[in-house]
């Protein structure tokens, strides 16, 4: 069973807002109650839910990466780099791989789109028109 923000502050005696500064980093909680909540997360193996956190945020921290050819060592170190970075930041990447088909470009994008990235990198392939009328309808940015 997933253990819920609603089960760590029933057990620590806290409400939930009071585990979320916690988890957050708020710095507005006691040390001690924080020290409470942190032992009660570590002993249930609470993780925060990282869907909810974007719905609550708009935002999902995930960055998508489109790469024509994975295989190619340019491109594999760039892929490499940007997810340094990115982790660098707390941001996750999706990195797909579009064998530098243009069918396959667009179905990327339309995934990568469906997962609400906040954002979408570019490096290489055909911009066809089809996804450069994509990329002006996109509500995130793309490079």
């Amino acid at each position: 069973m997933t253990v819920t923000i609603y089960d760590v502050a029933r057990e620590a005696r806290v409400s939930m807002a009071t585990v979320s500064r916690v988890v957050n980093g708020n710095q507005n909680v006691k040390p001690e109650t924080r020290e409470k909540v942190n032992e009660v997360i570590k002993r249930l193996n609470y993780r925060p839910n990282a869907v909810a956190r974007g719905l609550a945020s708009k935002r999902t921290t995930t960055v998508g990466v489109v790469i024509p050819d994975i295989s190619n060592i340019y491109y594999s170190q760039l892929a490499r780099g940007l997810e340094d970075i990115a982790t660098m930041y707390k941001y996750h990447t999706i990195i797909s791989n579009s064998d530098d088909d243009p069918a396959k470009e667009q179905e990327i994008f339309n995934n990568l789109l469906s997962k609400q990235v906040d954002g979408i990198i570019f490096l290489g392939g055909t911009l066809t028109d089809d996804i450069k009328a994509q990329i002006n309808r996109a509500s995130v940015p793309v490079v």
